[in-house]
């Protein structure tokens, strides 16, 4: 009789802390961990930067880049202030309401104007990927499933940035 192979003993580690996690309620589906926003424009803010919601869930989403730690709200692409990022995977562009609904059209990254954007075509981007065109936005743009009250509390919010 030798020890165990280790394989077989980080097994039982690891199925000991699977269970351990699923005891203290360290899931997806666990209650919130978060505190409830009653405050429109902080909760928008953490919609914008988290995406969590003003109920302390994290916000769903269909699509988009792969961002499975906190942070992962519209800042994550679009940055903290809004302006837009660019990795050698996509370009995010500035999404600052004045930039969005410029009469001129909005600031394209590549120095272009596109269209311009009211509130009713923001709120269609951000949760259904459809520009202000119509027509069908990156896949990389996740399509946010925002409650009506998630979504009036992020457009307060993107108005102050």
């Amino acid at each position: 009789m030798g020890r165990r192979p280790a394989y077989r003993r980080f097994g039982r580690v690891a199925t000991t802390l699977a269970g351990v996690l699923l005891l203290t309620g360290c899931s997806r589906t666990a209650a919130p961990v978060y505190p409830v926003q009653t405050n429109a424009l902080a909760a928008g803010e953490r919609i914008y930067t988290d995406g969590i919601g003003p109920d302390g869930r994290r916000i769903d989403r269909i699509g988009g880049l792969a961002m499975p730690m906190a942070g992962d709200g519209c800042a994550a692409c679009h940055g903290a202030d809004g302006r837009g990022t660019s990795t050698m995977m996509v370009t995010a562009p500035d999404i600052t309401y004045g930039n969005l609904t410029d009469p001129a059209g909005m600031a394209e990254p590549d120095g272009s104007h596109g269209p311009v954007y009211t509130d009713p075509l923001i709120r269609r981007a951000v949760i259904a990927g459809v520009g202000a065109d119509g027509g069908e936005l990156s896949r990389t743009m996740p399509r946010w499933q925002l409650t009506d009250q998630a979504w009036a509390d992020l457009l307060a919010y993107l108005k102050t940035l």
